[in-house]
């Protein structure tokens, strides 16, 4: 197993609810600017929502927890008149800033690209109501630590789900942003990923699933038939292992699955809906083995990224594996 060892090490979880702010732990709220309230700070709004003290206020608005039309708004001192609406997004852990990029998990960078090993747990962005414990901002404070000017200039070239792990590739410079941007979009990346499926062996070691996958309300979904968008990925067995604990011929098979479009849960719904879930998937695995043999993290994680040097024709291979 010296390959899960390696690639799906432990998730980076939030901490236990800071009970020092009871008050933020309830429902969202969200509405119009109250009119006696434009004429002051976004602190004011939240003192006036939560009744607690400038200081709790503050902090919660610089965590990133209020938004105004629809933007995060981080500054506590920001005026509410040019804003019409509001909405309060609460910490369920509190506005705990917990999460610092590790230098040893970067595994490329230049003058242009730096591609970090995203640890699970952790989303690749600021999410509605934590602007701080996210990869972006994470490195973003690494590098402005050590002194690197351009901190500030970092941007995403794609995003991996929170659950998932691995390369994850950002841009320092606004036009290799936009070149990366356009070779994502464009499907000019090759992405590999490493899954641990369980179930029994495939009858063939290669094997491509072509299955449209839509969105049904909140959740994702594979549709063989009826509406939905294109989704194509190959998966090649690389190893398995028996897991007897799991049932009577059940294996953990690592799986290099290597997806040709980008669809949101995609390669978590090709080995689901294909009869090999993923360990530890709390949304499309196996219910009976997820309750029984709970494992700490989904298994999953990006392992390589394939593409042209942005303005050139100099082919970069990032690879975990």
């Amino acid at each position: 197993m010296e390959l899960a060892t390696a690639i799906f090490d432990p998730p980076v979880g939030p901490p236990l609810p800071s009970w020092s702010f009871k008050s933020c732990l309830k429902r969202y709220l969200e509405g119009p600017i109250p009119p006696h309230l434009r004429g002051l700070t976004t602190a004011s709004l939240i003192m006036y929502l939560l009744k607690n003290s400038e200081a709790e206020a503050e902090t919660l608005v610089t965590f990133g927890a209020l938004w105004l039309d629809d933007r995060p708004c981080l500054n506590p001192n920001q005026v509410l008149s040019s804003y019409r609406y509001f909405r309060f997004n609460p910490p369920a852990y509190g506005p705990v800033r917990f999460y610092e990029a590790d230098p040893n998990r970067i595994i490329y960078e230049d003058d242009e690209l730096l591609a970090y090993n995203k640890e699970s747990g952790r989303p690749s962005q600021g999410v509605p109501y934590d602007a701080y414990n996210n990869v972006l901002a994470a490195v973003k404070r690494l590098l402005a630590a050590r002194g690197d000017g351009s901190s500030s200039e970092l941007w995403l070239s794609h995003r991996l789900d929170a659950d998932t792990s691995g390369l994850i590739l950002m841009a320092r410079t606004r036009s290799a942003a936009g070149a990366l941007g356009r070779a994502f979009q464009e499907r000019r990346v090759g992405k590999r990923y490493l899954a641990l499926g369980l179930g029994r062996l495939p009858p063939e070691k290669a094997f491509r699933v072509s299955v449209p996958v839509a969105k049904d309300g909140r959740i994702y979904l594979v549709r063989p038939e009826g509406p939905g968008l294109s989704a194509v990925t190959d998966f090649t067995v690389r190893k398995w292992v028996d897991f007897p604990e799991a049932g009577e011929g059940v294996k953990k098979i690592f799986f290099l699955a290597e997806p040709h479009t980008g669809r949101t849960h995609q390669i978590r719904l090709h080995l689901a809906w294909s009869g090999w879930p993923i360990y530890g998937d709390r949304f499309y695995g196996r219910m009976e083995i997820e309750a029984a043999l709970p494992t700490p993290r989904l298994m999953l994680a990006s392992v390589g990224l394939t593409f042209n040097y942005p303005g050139s024709r100099r082919k970069i291979n990032l690879s975990l594996i």
